[in-house]
């Protein structure tokens, strides 16, 4: 039995621009082919784009491609996760199934490197949040979601425990984490089951004060249907980007849905996100980021 809602999203078309700043989103993704069936299970490479944004709604693809890796086989990488390292160099760990794929690069609009010698096949999907210098990557793993450190010096993960157990029925994945006020956010997605389909996923929100001990599936809140969460939080607004459902009624269809709360979680309204110029036919699995815009526009 899942949680009941403590409050129901109401759709949002729009929101009022958001003021100036010297940061905008870069939002990574997945960028599919071709559109319906399994995205993971195509062949030849995949890759995983960007794009910018200062509301949080209508985005830019910076031209080319952030990452790209062939796996040889009918299933290739998904979901990018991106964390920027203390040493102000940027982290992307990419799933292939339970194994991650490691790249890195000085600049998050720039091609990120893979790293050949890295190695973990203890869990995919990642969310990664670089906790005042200790990075902690949460990962899907045997129906629940567990962590891991990230030693920034020698560049490898290291298991850490479980920080949300599976519920009695079904099972939780995809974390995403932000930090408002002092309190740690993971956002997540729920499913009845394992063979779920996304337009039954739920999302939640699980609240930690020290990041590694987390409220647990039966007490935390309902934010809306979707699935894949990628949460950022951006000026003094929590956007949730996500794959699914899109808000209803009368809500025109988006390369993304959206949950955004102006309360610091209190309250979630729904909406939908464009990507102007994007090369795909679908965008899957975000990963959402605050970025200095004196990093500039992506070099193709």
């Amino acid at each position: 039995m899942t949680p009941s809602p403590i409050s129901t999203p109401t759709p949002a078309l729009t929101t009022t621009p958001s003021p100036k700043t010297d940061k905008i989103i870069r939002l990574y993704y997945y960028g599919v082919l071709t559109k319906g069936g399994d995205p993971a299970a195509t062949a030849g490479p995949h890759n995983i784009y960007s794009a910018t944004s200062s509301d949080g709604l209508h985005f830019q693809e910076d031209p080319g491609v952030r990452f790209s890796y062939d796996s040889g086989t009918q299933f290739g990488i998904t979901d990018p996760d991106v964390v920027r390292l203390s040493d102000g160099s940027w982290l992307m760990l990419l799933s292939l199934g339970t194994r991650l794929l490691k790249a890195s690069s000085p600049d998050s609009s720039a091609v990120f490197t893979y790293d050949k010698s890295f190695n973990w096949n203890n869990g995919g999907v990642p969310g990664s949040y670089n906790f005042g210098g200790i990075v902690r990557t949460f990962v899907s793993y045997r129906g629940g979601i567990h962590m891991a450190n990230y030693d920034q010096t020698n560049g490898i993960l290291r298991y850490a425990g479980v920080a949300l157990s599976p519920p009695p029925s079904g099972m939780i994945a995809d974390p995403s984490v932000i930090e408002v006020d002092k309190k740690f956010l993971m956002f997540y997605k729920y499913a009845a089951s394992p063979g779920s389909p996304p337009s039954e996923h739920e999302i939640y929100v699980s609240i930690s004060d020290d990041g590694i001990t987390w409220s647990q599936h039966a007490q935390n809140r309902f934010i809306c249907k979707g699935s894949v969460p990628g949460a950022v939080y951006y000026n003094d607004v929590i956007y949730v980007y996500y794959c699914g459902i899109p808000p209803k009624p009368n809500t025109p269809a988006g390369d993304m849905g959206v949950a955004i709360s102006k309360d610091k979680g209190a309250t979630f309204t729904l909406s939908t996100i464009s990507i102007s110029g994007k090369v795909s036919a679908a965008t899957v699995d975000p990963a959402a980021v605050a970025v200095s815009l004196a990093e500039g526009p992506s070099k193709p």
